[in-house]
Parts: structure tokens; sequence; C-alpha cells
């Protein structure tokens, strides 16, 4: 399956170590745009349902790469591709290698309990508000920091992506793979 991971040319450092490195980052679940990562509901603490906040300890490091399964979102596009001004990476995941997980739309996990293993914090990740649903999303799950590797197969350059932009990309992918395709996002 070809997933997308959308992103914008303002750091170029980033964006050249995907390319050319072929991964992702797997980055700390509280540096991710939603403000209800890491929540999820319980009635633990009495017989009311209550929103709570997980709060691993060091030991348990939890990293999420996400990407999409669409790149012909509009809103994929304005949110995370400046606007359109940016690009999408087509690519690839060995799920031999990572355990690629959908998310699911229909609210945050819910625990009698709190939630105690590794695998049932995980869960909390996999689960997001109604309002997510544009965003197709899977994720893999770490318990450590990391780069999540990939294979690029095609990168879409926005609608409104600035030629320099798309000339720099271009001239250093046909560097690194020249099976590497290159295309504009057309809306329309």
């Amino acid at each position: 399956m070809t997933f997308y991971k959308f992103r914008n040319f303002s750091n170029y450092k980033y964006l050249l170590d995907i390319i050319v490195n072929q991964r992702l980052y797997a980055s700390n679940f509280r540096s991710l745009n939603d403000n209800l990562e890491g929540q999820f509901t319980s009635n633990a603490f009495d017989d009311t349902k209550k929103r709570v906040t997980l709060t691993p300890k060091s030991e348990d490091h939890i990293s999420i790469c996400s990407f999409s399964a669409n790149y012909k979102s509009h809103l994929l596009w304005s949110h995370y591709a400046d606007g359109h001004r940016g690009m999408a990476l087509g690519f690839t995941i060995d799920d031999n290698k990572y355990n690629i997980q959908k998310v699911n739309y229909d609210g945050l996990s819910h625990f009698d309990d709190l939630p105690i293993t590794l695998d049932e914090k995980k869960q909390v990740f996999l689960n997001k508000i109604k309002d997510w649903e544009y965003e197709e999303e899977y994720r893999v799950i770490s318990e450590k920091q990391c780069f999540i590797d990939i294979k690029i197969e095609k990168i879409i350059f926005g609608t409104e992506a600035s030629k320099a932009d798309k000339e720099l990309v271009t001239k250093l992918v046909e560097l690194i793979d020249k099976n590497i395709a290159i295309e504009t996002y057309k809306e329309f």
C-alpha cells in the first residue's frame, strides 16, 4: 500500500533527511498537533466517565510516525503542505518490519481501568475524534525515539509549489533515485 507524508519547504534539513535517507521520524506524541493526543476516557476514579491525559513514565517512551492513505485531500494539502506550496511523498513501508496501524475516528479510547500495559497505552493513540477523519491516518507507534525506513515511490508537488523548489527537489531526486516519479498535484 502506498502512504503519503505531506511536507513544506520551510526546513530543507528535514526534507533532505527524508529524501536522502528514505526515512521518517517518529516523534514524541507530545509534539503532535492534536491537543487531544494522548487523552482517553475512563471511569477508574469513580462511576462517571472522565477524560484523562496519558502521562507515561520516562521508561515508557512512546513515539509516533503518522502518515495518510490519501493525497487528494484539499485539507491535508492546506494543513500539512503549506497551503499547497509544499509536497507529498508517496512511499511504502515494510510491514514485516513495522506494525502499521489504522487510526479509528470514533472518539477517544475508553478504559474501565487505567491503561497499564504498553500495548494498552499505544491503543490510546489509535483513536481520534471524528473531526480528524479526513486525514485517513495510519501510524507506526514505537517505544523509542527512532526513524521509520521507507521506500519513496513518488513526489507530488503542490499546485502552488514554487518553480525553484520544484527544480531543486527534482535535481536531488534524479541524483538519488531516477525511479522516483515526480508530478504536480492536479486538484480538478
